[in-house]
């Protein structure tokens, strides 16, 4: 088991609200195996929980930010209600002293800073993506433009007693365009569903082909390989 997820397990799981990890390390919970190395823990909470996750990080002691406007900047979050806690994708949990990237106060605003990454890697438990997520009753919301939904007992796994959520899920969210292209994510991309896909039961993956084929209604290329693993 991955020491850094097990780390920020033990850390928030009795935070009091619904988590999941995501992103690669999610895959690799899925299949209890490492895939390659990883940039920083992700973790996924519901809109209904934005203003509790940042009290329960802020009361931890960690600072919250949020990207400026500015470029390579971001903005200190000091209250769990701020607007921009309440309407952005997500926000950055930083613990003091984080090795990860570097903060500098940048002139004009007191609590804006520019940002430098200084590792290529996580190393240490000092530092988590939050990314909110949309539910409604019991489906997960993938895409509610397009109705794209999960039941939720099949939208979040367990490995263990560690919340995360399914590979379908994760490889629906990578195959848009805009992480497939990128010069940062597409080679993790691609070694996240090549690793991923053959691996995926038999319903995981007709629920992916579906929600591709509704999303990309123009096709997709990774349809023809999830069909091929049939």
């Amino acid at each position: 088991m991955n020491r850094l997820i097990t780390e920020c397990n033990e850390f928030i799981k009795d935070c009091g609200f619904p988590y999941a990890f995501c992103g690669g390390h999610a895959l690799e919970l899925f299949l209890n195996k490492k895939l390659r190395p990883h940039s920083d823990i992700d973790i996924s909470v519901f809109d209904e929980n934005r203003k509790s996750v940042v009290e329960f990080m802020m009361n931890k002691g960690w600072g919250i930010y949020a990207h400026s406007s500015y470029a390579n900047c971001l903005e200190l979050i000091t209250q769990p209600d701020d607007d921009k806690v309440l309407s952005r994708h997500c926000v950055w949990a930083v613990k003091p002293g984080c090795s990860l990237l570097k903060l500098t106060p940048w002139s004009g605003n007191i609590n804006t800073f520019e940002y430098e990454i200084v590792n290529k890697e996580q190393i240490n438990f000092d530092f988590i993506e939050i990314i909110f997520n949309s539910k409604e009753g019991a489906d997960f919301i993938c895409d509610k433009d397009k109705n794209i939904t999960r039941k939720m007992d099949k939208a979040i796994l367990y490995n263990n007693d560690i919340p995360y959520l399914s590979p379908e899920l994760m490889l629906f969210i990578i195959s848009n365009p805009a992480y497939m292209k990128s010069d940062y994510h597409k080679d993790k991309n691609c070694i996240d569903f090549n690793s991923t896909a053959p691996e995926l039961p038999d319903e995981n993956r007709e629920w992916l082909i579906k929600a591709l084929e509704i999303a990309y209604p123009g096709g997709h290329e990774r349809i023809g390989a999830l069909k091929g693993y049939v």
